[in-house]
């Protein structure tokens, strides 16, 4: 597999306009999640598209760059760290993001509101980070 940068830049500006979008709910309360079901539909939804792009950004990038193919999203995140994609802290923030969308996705039925608020806050603050390092490890590929 080849590295296309520009297909990483293409995911890049569609993660950025899931964070957009779902900054506008970024002053609901938790509460609200129970109350307001099409809005927790929303945030649920746009959670699990922003996570499918972190991984197939990060996926892409192992594969592509580095020959690696991780078995887990969870080990996409951690080879992304060991490769200097991204810093400690910055995985540090980011891990367990796939436990969290296979949550979303496989149990549904049963989904925590509170792990929902706390997730969505969080996505907010660190995915623009993650975004960042990507677009930054691009500029270091490009440049050398």
């Amino acid at each position: 597999m080849v590295l296309r940068l520009a297909m990483v830049e293409e995911r890049l500006k569609e993660l950025d306009t899931i964070l957009e979008e779902l900054s506008r709910y970024r002053n609901l309360e938790e509460e609200d999640l129970a109350a307001q079901l099409s809005q927790r539909w929303i945030i649920e939804r746009g959670l699990i598209a922003a996570a499918a792009i972190v991984f197939d950004i990060a996926d892409h990038i192992l594969a592509g760059h580095f020959g690696l193919y991780a078995e887990t999203y969870e080990d996409s995140l951690r080879l992304l760290r060991e490769q200097g994609v991204l810093s400690e802290s910055l995985y540090q923030e980011v891990k367990g993001l796939g436990g969290f969308r296979n949550i979303l996705v496989h149990e549904y039925l049963r989904i925590d509101l509170r792990l929902v608020y706390q997730h969505f806050q969080k996505a907010l603050r660190v995915l623009p980070q993650w975004a960042t390092a990507i677009l930054e490890w691009m500029e270091k590929v490009s440049a050398g």
